[in-house]
């Protein structure tokens, strides 16, 4: 009994020989298939262009085209797999193999049995169908696959978009190469300048690979960028990026990261390493410190700012400071050694041009590894103290148009909100908001930042800052400044912003106001002293930068006048 599903199959039969043709479909009737009748190639090569076949039953000797010439068209017609059985009254070896090689899938030599000929029918429909649900299930997969790239690439562009601020250059003294194992980046670089004129760097590398390990520098990204713009410290920026990430990631994710901030008002540098590989600073063709990891990475646990370790140096011009992920360490030969932190440290040790010393560890981790397949990605950074800098334009701080106006803003702060609030991003940032001084902001942010230094430190703290006089110092001054912040009682700074706008409409003066509850100082003869390389240099400063400056009262009061536009001297 003829099947549903064999009626849905059809057959075409290709014979000259009418009576074979009749005899042929009817039994294939009998088997519950559908037929089409040709009678010679020519016409077989039409009903396949015309018609749906599953399966062709083709005749050797026909006139027009005959058998061979036929299979070699149909088969090359379409990319779907059409079965040919030769039928034919030939037994030599020659030409069966001629079938075989013209297209022929199968043959069947005259007579044929009936049983024979209904199960190698079905036994080419069956391989026919498995070729279809394969061409079916690649073409899914190609889909797929196009769909998925079309996705990669607009994720990819978002993530070019994190370099942004690539600050690399002869000018600015960055360097840095990332080579990642697959598309997406599991390392991570974000620089920007601050308000110092010097740079601010993360480098990161966060768990496992890819996409789903570079996942986590979108919100990191965000986090560094919109930050540093509004001169929050690089310790509350940290805060906030671990926080996120403990909301974001899975338990078994985080990054580990360095850190590092280059204050070219003192030439300080301060880095915290969490979890990266060793920091080195290089000086006259040597490593003269190594910065530890004392800090764990970011992601794993709650963190307050307090307990960020900050190693601090101070800096001479020329020095240069490397941070390298642990792919470089981790780089395979074909062996399968590791390059390690010897051999990184022997080209250190050996190179004597400094300028060079960057291309030459990826040369020599590139001809090491050259050969085997990157188990990790490879990230390796140089950042060179410049006397002078340049950046590009995009680099600068950028405001949309406001139109100047008079304002006022005061804020009294006891040692409670000293301790815990820290007041100057959000003062920077309502002066952003009112005041159109896109080339002065980061003058305006000195000033303010040192007189109200000055006011905690000196004023309410009562540090001395010749303490600053060695790097040794420096580093001591900043842990006893905490320690008097957690342990006194009493103290506070008054903060006072005033801008007037000049009769032309054109300029302004902003005036700046801070004064400290503490015991002050004989001004005059600070500014007589010959002060040390490192310390005493915040008066100074402020008046370099400042049309202005005035200290009042007992040396407890400091006001700063700075003008723009037109009223600018």
């Amino acid at each position: 009994m003829a099947s549903l599903e064999n009626s849905l199959k059809t057959v075409l039969v290709v014979d000259d020989d009418l009576t074979n043709r009749l005899v042929l479909c009817a039994l294939l009737k009998d088997f519950g298939y559908t037929t089409i009748e040709s009678e010679n190639g020519e016409e077989a090569v039409c009903a396949v262009e015309k018609n749906y076949i599953d399966i062709v039953l083709l005749d050797v000797m026909m006139p027009v085209m005959d058998g061979y010439e036929a299979a070699k068209i149909i088969k090359n017609m379409t990319d779907r797999f059409i079965p040919i059985i030769f039928l034919t009254a030939m037994t030599d070896e020659d030409a069966l193999v001629k079938c075989i090689d013209s297209g022929g899938d199968d043959f069947l030599t005259k007579p044929y049995s009936h049983v024979l000929l209904k199960s190698k029918i079905n036994s080419m429909l069956r391989i026919s169908d498995l070729y279809k649900n394969i061409e079916e299930n690649n073409k899914e997969i190609s889909e797929r696959n196009l769909q998925m790239q079309k996705e990669m690439n607009v994720t990819k562009k978002l993530f070019d978009k994190l370099s942004k601020n690539d600050m690399r250059g002869d000018k600015t003294g960055l360097k840095y190469s990332m080579s990642p194992m697959s598309m997406f980046n599991g390392d991570l670089i974000l620089t920007e300048k601050n308000q110092t004129s010097g740079l601010d760097i993360i480098v990161g590398d966060f768990t496992g690979h890819g996409l789903s390990a570079a996942i986590g520098a979108i919100p990191v990204s965000d986090i560094f960028h919109t930050m540093t713009k509004k001169c929050f410290a690089f310790t509350d920026i940290l805060v906030e990026a671990n926080s996120k990430l403990m909301d974001l990631l899975p338990t078994q994710m985080f990054m580990a990261c360095v850190f590092m901030s280059v204050d070219r008002i003192n030439n300080v540098l301060s880095i915290v390493n969490c979890g990266l590989p060793d920091v080195y600073l290089y000086r006259n063709n040597r490593v003269i410190k190594t910065f530890k990891s004392n800090n764990i990475p970011l992601g794993i646990a709650n963190i307050t700012s307090s307990q960020f370790e900050i190693e601090m140096e101070i800096l001479e011009y020329g020095d240069r400071m490397y941070v390298a992920t642990d792919g470089i360490m981790e780089a395979q030969s074909t062996d399968g050694d590791m390059f390690g932190l010897d051999r990184l440290l022997d080209i250190m040790a050996k190179d004597r041009h400094s300028e060079k010393l960057f291309e030459m560890i990826l040369s020599e981790i590139s001809s090491f590894s050259e050969g085997a397949d990157q188990s990790d990605d490879i990230t390796l950074l140089e950042l060179c103290h410049l006397k002078n800098v340049e950046y590009e334009r995009g680099a600068e701080f950028s405001n949309e148009h406001r139109e100047a106006n008079n304002w006022s803003m005061e804020f009294s702060l006891d040692i409670k909100s000293l301790r815990q609030f820290d007041v100057l991003p959000y003062i920077m940032q309502g002066i952003n908001n009112l005041q159109p001084l896109e080339s002065g902001r980061t003058s305006v942010h000195t000033v303010l930042t040192e007189l109200f230094a000055n006011a905690l430190d000196h004023g309410v703290l009562k540090l001395d800052s010749s303490m600053k006089s060695t790097p040794q110092g420096f580093m001591e001054f900043y842990q006893e400044k905490q320690k008097r912040l957690e342990s006194y009682d009493e103290g506070h700074v008054q903060i006072t912003l005033r801008h007037e706008l000049s009769k032309s409409g054109e300029g302004g003066r902003l005036s700046l106001f801070v004064a400290d509850s503490g015991d002050g100082f004989n001004h005059k003869l600070v500014e007589q002293e010959d002060k040390s390389e490192y310390s005493g240099r915040g008066l100074k400063l402020i008046k370099s930068l400042c049309t202005e400056m005035q200290t009042m009262g007992r040396g407890n009061t400091v006001m700063a006048y700075y003008d723009w536009g037109d009223m600018k001297p």
